[in-house]
Parts: C-alpha cells; structure tokens; sequence
C-alpha cells in the first residue's frame, strides 16, 4: 500500500455499465470454479428446502401452489423440505471449505457471491422470521404508529400474523433509519406482506455487496491478506445464509461500517464519522466503530505511522461530535425521534442459550428451583446477565485502553465480540458483527481456525434448530457434535498456507 493509504488496486472510477459489466465478468469467471457451481447448487437445495412448513406463517401464499404447496401439506413433502435444506447447507460448508486460497487455486472474486446468493433472492426468508417484523414495522410507520410505543399486533391483519407470536406486542429496538427503510420497501412492495417480506432483501443484499467491495480493499489498504478477507469473512455461510437469506438488517449495519472505516483510511474524518453515524441508526452497535474510524485517522495524520495516543484522542474529538450531530439529524429528520432508547431490552426477552451468561444464569435457576427457593431462582437469569454485561464493559473498556492506536481495527472486532458474547442473548449473524473484522485481521492459523469453527457451529446450529427440532437446546447439542467430528475428521487442516502477510498497521 502506498503511504496516501489508498487501495490502488481499486483501479480508476468506473461508470456504471462499466461496474456492471465487470460484476458480470466476475460471475462467469467464478462459474468456472466446480466449487462455486458446488456451493449454487446447495443454494438451490436451500431455496426449495424454505418452502416447508417451518420456513413459512401458516398463512402464506405458497401453501395451495401446486406442487411448492406439497413440501407444506404433506407429511412426506414437509420431511423432505426439511432434508432438503439441511443437505444443502452441509454441502455449502463443503464449498466453502474447499474454496479456502492455496497458491494453486483460482482467486477468490465477488462473483461466487454473486452466484450463491441469487438463488435465495426469490426465497422466503430463510431461518428466521426476522423479515416479517421488519414489514410489520414499516407498515406501522406508514400507517402512522408508533413502532417505539406499539407492537405489530395493533395492525390486526396479514402483517401482523406473519410476525412471530413473542413479538406481536414488543416495540422496535431498531434505529430509525432502519425503520424508515423498512417503511420505504413496504411502500415499494404495494403493502403487500409477504412481497414486503422478501424485499427486505433489497437492503440486505446493498449491506452485503458494501461488505464484499470494501472490507478486501480495507484489508489491502491495512496490508492484511484481501484474498483471504474475502474467502474467510465475504463468503462465509453465515453471511450468505444470514445476511442474505434471512434479509437480516444487521447486513446494511455491517456494510455502512465497513464503507465508514474504509472512509476513514481514504477520505476526510467527517466523512467516515456521518457514515458510522447511518450505521448506528440502522443498529446501534455500530457506534463503536467510531473510535476505529479516530484512530484510522490519526493514523493517516501521522504518515501511516503508529499514533500516540493523545495523537487518537485529538481525532476521536472532533469525530464523535459529528458523528453525535449527524446521528440526532438523522433521528430527527426520520420523524421518529429516540424512542429505541425505551426499547433496548426487547432482544433479551428471548432466552438464548447461546448466550454463555443466560445459558450459566439459567442452569442456576433451575438448581435454585429444584431447592424450593423460586425467589431466589427467579432472580437469577437477569442477575447473571447484569454480571455478564458488567464483564463486557469492563473488557471493552480495557481493549479500548490498550489497543486503539496500536491495533483499531482489530481493537474494534473484539470490541463487538465482547459485546455479543457478554451479552444476554446471541443469534448466530450476531457474531458477524464483530467476526468479519477478526477474520480479516487475525492472522494467525489458529485464530483462523477458531473462524472456522465458530462459523461450521453456528451454521449448524441454524439449521438444526430453525429447519427440524424447535428446540435450541437439542440443535445446540446435535450441532456440537457435528462440529466436534467435523474438527475431528481433519476438515480444518490445510488452512495454513505460506502467506506473505506483510506489515500489519492496524
């Protein structure tokens, strides 16, 4: 990289037939990879396997299509969707393994993401039901509720059914430019609740294609390996499955985060902070990432060599109060103010067993049951959570202390893995919040190992949970014995490749 910091493979600006054009070029020369046609056609498995019983409300359009309708009316259909799905994601996994760079294999492009994703495009929206609340919010927006005091069920129609019964009377915790993008795609889907549905793929897809262009040119701006970037943190299943199938709005956080740090490596500071500033206001963890766009610029300030940390403080100043300034503008100028600030607590009122404090909280409760003191086991869930927050901030608190000059980037994933593990609840595309940036700046084969791993885990764990048991406990312990034979059977060996990795700045 040059000492500007510029990505200058990024190559001279490009109109946009030209983009497109080079997209296309891109996906016919990742067809010609058997693991890319691989990794398609277990998409295509998944796609067909999203029309069973499980994947759909009971009120869906698909249920008296001939033929689609079967994998909902029958008992044969409905095993076979279910198969069906879980086939094609163990099939992805082995794509995806076996595309991992070597100095022999084709180069890793945007094109195979391309052609894993277009076939969940037209899916419904794949395992979760996340996408059905983001209509019933922007159907509330629209019709003039108050999606911060109300819960989907003041809808009482079509929207509301889809939504899932735990959250028909809880209000949004999402930012109001999450909100208002949800309002926009019901606006553009003709109120229509299942179409509205899908097309909350639309923005997910823009987080997505944000993650695949900048996160590589980030990497190669920090002299990180963007080949590796691209095949252990872009096409990873849980992006592809998460990000895209399940149209999740952690996708556009993720993209505008990534764009925000990438601005602030190549771009003036007040530029990068009103981009994390859109990331916050679609989710709010993004907020974090404010420290790391100060410190990308102190680094730029002093000749890509390392700040002190007064040199960090002196840009963390002025760039949290644009991005203060720019955020407020944001919630103000949407209509819908702060209320998400009321509403934090919603995500938590699912128990996650994921989670290792709730999972911790949760065993004592029931010892404290079978003892007869109920008082005592009541109290100990959210105890246990409260501990477990306590812990994260103290850890956040330290890494920020300790490494955002040093290491910003990298401070920053931990940052947010901290948040998710110490949190109360984890879902599996939680972990990408903070996990694109690990697998980009850990170079190290046993932290890529620990990649793999977590991402073989939680995408069982998906699956077995959402596609066949119901159940988190019975797929978090099937899904951990799969992944304890995958490791086992040697399927994480071969990730250490010779790797120039250069000099890492951040």
């Amino acid at each position: 990289m040059s000492d500007s910091g510029r990505d200058s493979s990024a190559g001279p600006a490009l109109g946009v037939g030209a983009r497109v054009g080079r997209e296309i070029a891109e996906i016919r020369s990742a067809w010609a990879d058997s693991n890319t046609r691989r990794g398609t056609a277990a998409m295509v498995l998944v796609l067909v396997g999203t029309f069973g019983v499980g994947m759909l409300p009971p009120d869906n359009v698909w249920r008296d299509v001939p033929g689609l309708g079967w994998f909902q009316t029958s008992r044969a259909g409905q095993i076979i969707a279910v198969a069906l799905l879980l086939y094609g994601v163990i099939l992805l996994l082995d794509a995806w393994l076996r595309m991992r760079p070597t100095a022999s294999s084709r180069p890793v492009t945007r094109g195979t993401l391309w052609c894993w994703s277009l076939p969940l495009l037209p899916a419904p929206p794949l395992l979760s039901f996340d996408a059905y609340s983001y209509a019933a919010q922007g159907e509330m927006v629209h019709r003039g509720f108050d999606p911060y005091s109300d819960g989907p069920a003041v809808l009482g129609d079509l929207f509301q059914a889809q939504v899932d019964p735990i959250w028909q009377f809880t209000p949004a915790p999402y930012g109001p430019l999450s909100l208002q993008v949800q309002h926009l795609v019901t606006d553009v889907s003709g109120h229509n609740a299942y179409l509205a549905a899908i097309l909350m793929r639309i923005p997910a897809l823009i987080g997505v294609l944000l993650l695949a262009i900048y996160l590589p040119r980030l990497a190669r701006a920090l002299r990180y390996d963007g080949e590796i970037t691209m095949w252990l943190a872009v096409l990873n299943p849980l992006v592809v499955l998460h990000l895209v199938g399940g149209a999740h709005n952690d996708s556009l956080m993720i993209g505008l985060m990534i764009l925000g740090l990438w601005l602030g490596v190549t771009h003036h500071l007040a530029v990068g902070a009103v981009c994390i500033a859109a990331a916050a206001s679609i989710k709010q963890p993004a907020a974090a990432a404010i420290l790391a766009v100060a410190a990308l610029h102190a680094w730029r300030g002093n000749d890509w060599g390392r700040p002190s940390k007064l040199d960090v403080v002196r840009k963390l100043v002025p760039a949290t109060a644009i991005f203060g300034v720019a955020f407020a503008a944001i919630g103000l100028l949407s209509g819908l103010g702060f209320g998400w600030v009321t509403a934090l607590g919603v995500p938590g009122a699912v128990r996650s067993m994921l989670a290792p404090f709730t999972a911790v909280g949760s065993g004592l409760e029931w010892i404290a049951y079978r003892a007869g003191a109920t008082a005592l086991g009541d109290a100990m869930v959210p105890t246990v959570q409260r501990i477990g927050q306590l812990i994260g901030l103290s850890i956040m608190c330290y890494l920020v202390w300790r490494y955002k000059a040093k290491h910003p980037v990298r401070t920053l994933g931990w940052i947010l893995i901290a948040f998710v593990v110490t949190g109360p609840v984890i879902h599996p595309w939680y972990m990408l919040w903070g996990g694109v940036l690990f697998a980009m700046t850990e170079f190290s084969v046993r932290r890529r190992q620990a990649v793999l791993w977590a991402t073989v885990g939680f995408v069982l764990y998906s699956a077995f949970d959402f596609g066949w048991f119901k159940n988190s406990q019975t797929a978090f312990v099937v899904s951990a014995m799969l992944a304890l034979m995958w490791i086992a059977t040697g399927h994480d060996k071969g990730l250490n490749r010779d790797v120039d990795l250069g000099r890492h700045r951040a």
